[in-house]
């Protein structure tokens, strides 16, 4: 077990709550830092795979998931007038993997995991902004002249990450920045997002289903995506979704949209009056939102070549950002959180060259799958909101000739990496494709 280091983790988010549970399970010290003046999520929904809800359910997490979300059952797409273009089905996933995927409100499962971590360990109000690494550990400075140490810091930070910046920069003064780690994010996609109020099910017939049918309906004359999915407790989350200008003088710094409730407006007008399957029109589910649970968001990926230096090392989106087509982002998150936490738990000393090698190992296992979500997720988005005819007919061919079993397949290369934590009683495979680790 790891001789008592203390581990440091910049970033309250999803991915950094899930590393604090997990530390927690092992029993390894750690405290988070977090900027915002209190823990909470804004956002629409969330999807969760085979892959983290195994790691959910070793951690204790598996009936209160069940609780928030809805299994998921298929996509279908749409034209803008309805027109049915395919269907991709999901219902399979429970006795393939052993789980179904599951979708739920991204507030909720913030709210789960913060629930899982003491509050004592979570501090407020503390963005980082200098810190130094040397062979006896790191110390953090904060903007409120906080000075806080351990033996690793982690940088769990997102996209836009501090901790990941002032590690390349460093880097770079040594030449030891890889060029294309050097180059800034360029959001290619917005999304305005909601859920709805409890909506009647006599009227929304679709809510109380078992399972949650994801409606995406392209309008190609609007270029714009509009995506519709039934959450646990009878509402239904929704989100617009279209390309961006990058060089757009309207995208801010760190991923900011410059949102303005008529910018919000102005974007959504486009897709008030759209029909959906559930009988109503698209503005009637938007207008049925909270305006205070309104978000904006801009979109972007990267996969990053350097995640880590001596003794600090990067989690998440800090490191891979992905799309969210396929829903990898949180994921693969906790994928990064259960092997560096695995690895923690064997390391055997403290110092500098023992942590660096952790890292190395810890990138060497994670960095070929956070690579490969990245693709896949920007083809899977490609495939799913691609405009013109051509993409239309591709679309329509392969969600109406090619069989399931294709579907399948592709599937199974997702899903077949699906670890645990090492020290804690394992869950067994009940999936008949079988897990790369049991």
């Amino acid at each position: 077990m790891a001789p008592g280091i203390k581990v440091i983790i910049v970033g309250g988010g999803i991915g950094g709550l899930a590393l604090a549970i997990m530390l927690e399970a092992a029993h390894i010290d750690y405290f988070v830092l977090e900027r915002s003046s209190a823990l909470r999520a804004m956002g629409g929904s969330i999807a969760l795979n085979a892959c983290s809800l195994r790691l959910l359910e070793q951690l204790g997490l598996w009936q209160d998931i069940q609780k928030i979300a809805k299994p998921i059952g298929a996509f279908h797409l749409r034209n803008d007038d309805l027109s049915f273009t395919g269907t991709i089905d999901f219902t399979f996933g429970e006795t393939h993997y052993g789980y179904y995927g599951y979708v739920m409100t991204r507030p909720a499962l913030f709210e789960l995991l913060k629930s899982r971590v003491p509050s004592t360990k979570v501090l407020l109000q503390k963005t980082v902004v200098d810190m130094v690494e040397d062979d006896y550990g790191v110390v953090c400075w904060c903007s409120d002249g906080t000075e806080h140490r351990g033996d690793i810091l982690v940088g769990a930070d997102g996209a836009y990450s501090t901790v990941r910046e002032n590690m390349y920069s460093r880097l770079k003064m040594q030449n030891r920045l890889p060029p294309g780690d050097d180059r800034c994010l360029k959001p290619t996609h917005i999304c305005v997002l909601g859920v709805s109020e409890v909506l009647d099910p006599n009227v929304f017939p679709a809510v109380r289903d078992k399972f949650s049918t994801f409606e995406l309906m392209l309008s190609q004359s609007r270029h714009c995506s509009v995506w519709l999915s039934p959450i646990e407790g009878n509402r239904i989350s929704w989100c617009y979704g279209s390309k961006v200008d990058a060089e757009s003088p309207s995208l801010a710094n760190n991923g900011n949209w410059e949102k303005t409730p008529s910018k919000t407006e102005r974007l959504l007008d486009d897709v008030y009056g759209l029909p959906t399957a559930y009988g109503c029109k698209v503005g009637d589910i938007i207008n049925s939102t909270p305006k205070d649970l309104v978000s904006s968001v801009l979109l972007e990926e990267k996969f990053f070549e350097t995640w880590h230096s001596k003794r600090v090392v990067l989690l998440g989106d800090a490191c891979h950002k992905i799309l969210p087509f396929a829903g990898q982002g949180a994921v693969h998150a906790m994928l990064d959180g259960v092997c560096l936490v695995n690895l923690l738990y064997e390391l055997q000393g403290a110092s500098t060259s023992e942590v660096e090698m952790l890292f190395q190992a810890y990138h060497k296992e994670r960095s070929g799958s956070a690579r490969k979500a990245v693709i896949g997720s920007r083809l899977f988005g490609q495939f799913v909101i691609a405009e013109g005819r051509l993409a239309h007919w591709v679309r329509r061919i392969a969600l109406s000739v090619l069989p399931h079993c294709f579907t399948r397949a592709l599937t199974d290369r997702v899903m077949r990496d699906r670890p645990q934590l090492s020290f804690l009683p394992q869950i067994e495979d009940r999936g008949a494709a079988k897990a790369w680790y049991c």
